[in-house]
């Protein structure tokens, strides 16, 4: 009987230690996602992937905590940090967020041996900081999570490459010799500006081999796809704001100032402008109609949630900036270490 029981006993513990190894690999393994998901809006990258928002919640760069990741509801309630090192070009898909990291600047609170560590490249986190994984350990620029991958830019002596990798830390490829921007990332392609020969606009088809099309020429920069229009800055009449209708290759001309950088919705386009006696950021809607100013002064890094518009001061960018999206408030400081 001891030793039948002894055999139950064994049977019993392999089948507990054999279903803990399931649930571990379970919890641990990075699920296939759509490929023709981003992980954050074009122009949020853009502008740095200082805010991306996903399922309610909002993951964000602390401008007053040396760039740290934090998040909170889109109401900018229930604050908390997620990393302790600055982050730039913040993505996610699923339970995972996706973004640089550089421990060059590191949280007010962080102390100890772990400073003098330096960490730096593409990592990959759980959604409350846990699980931290370098997938690229490199000074890249650039990066947005296309699908399964994450494309990202690489600088070096002849200018720099685009590469890419997958999610779970494999089948890092590069893609192509130049310095291409991956942000423009919509529905399985990307749309960006040529770099070495020219900067025409061009579509790679991330579904297809990263098969690379020529779309228009031009200098056409900081390309943005929305409902069939391609929305840019165009550098041979100073850097207005113009939109291309794909179908037509019809161009309308938006804004008659130089634009500095810009965001939109699928209502408002927020720009700031800079070359002007009234320097400010305006926002009109996606014609080009109902411009208006809303804060006057230079400002970058245009971030937009569901509920709010958020930028940096040019002469200041450890200070950020809120405003809801329909204009109900003035814009204010916002401060999430209050």
């Amino acid at each position: 009987m001891a030793k039948i029981r002894n055999i139950i006993i064994i049977i019993l513990i392999t089948v507990a230690v054999g279903a803990a190894v399931v649930v571990y690999f379970y919890l641990n393994m990075i699920p296939e996602v759509d490929p023709t998901v981003g992980g954050n809006t074009t122009g949020n990258l853009y502008n740095g992937g200082y805010f991306c928002e996903m399922d309610g919640k909002v993951y964000f760069r602390n401008n007053y905590d040396n760039g740290c990741m934090y998040s909170m509801n889109v109401d900018e309630t229930d604050i908390k940090p997620v990393t302790t090192m600055n982050v730039y070009f913040i993505s996610g898909n699923g339970n995972y967020l996706y973004f640089y990291m550089d421990s060059q600047h590191l949280s007010l609170s962080t102390s100890g041996i772990g400073t003098t560590v330096k960490y730096y490249g593409v990592y990959q986190c759980r959604l409350d900081g846990t699980k931290q994984k370098c997938l690229y350990r490199g000074r890249t620029a650039a990066q947005a999570m296309c699908g399964n991958y994450i494309y990202f830019q690489v600088k070096d002596a002849n200018g720099g490459s685009l590469l890419k990798i997958k999610n779970d830390k494999t089948n890092l490829t590069t893609i192509s010799d130049e310095y291409i921007d991956p942000c423009g990332f919509c529905d399985g392609k990307i749309y960006f500006t040529g770099v070495t020969k020219d900067h025409n606009l061009y579509m790679m088809d991330t579904l297809n081999g990263d098969k690379i099309t020529k779309i228009a020429d031009g200098y056409i920069f900081y390309p943005i796809y929305h409902d069939g229009y391609i929305y840019y800055m165009d550098a041979v009449d100073n850097y207005h704001l113009k939109r291309m209708e794909l179908s037509t290759m019809k161009v309308e001309k938006l804004t008659n100032n130089r634009v500095e950088c810009f965001n939109l919705n699928d209502q408002y386009i927020f720009y700031s402008v800079a070359e002007s006696l009234t320097p400010a950021l305006h926002v009109m809607t996606l014609d080009g109609s109902s411009d208006v100013a809303v804060h006057q002064g230079i400002f970058f890094n245009i971030s937009l949630t569901s509920q709010y518009v958020y930028y940096t001061p040019a002469k200041d960018n450890t200070r950020m900036y809120h405003m809801p999206i329909d204009g109900s408030q003035p814009p204010s400081l916002f401060n999430p270490m209050e």
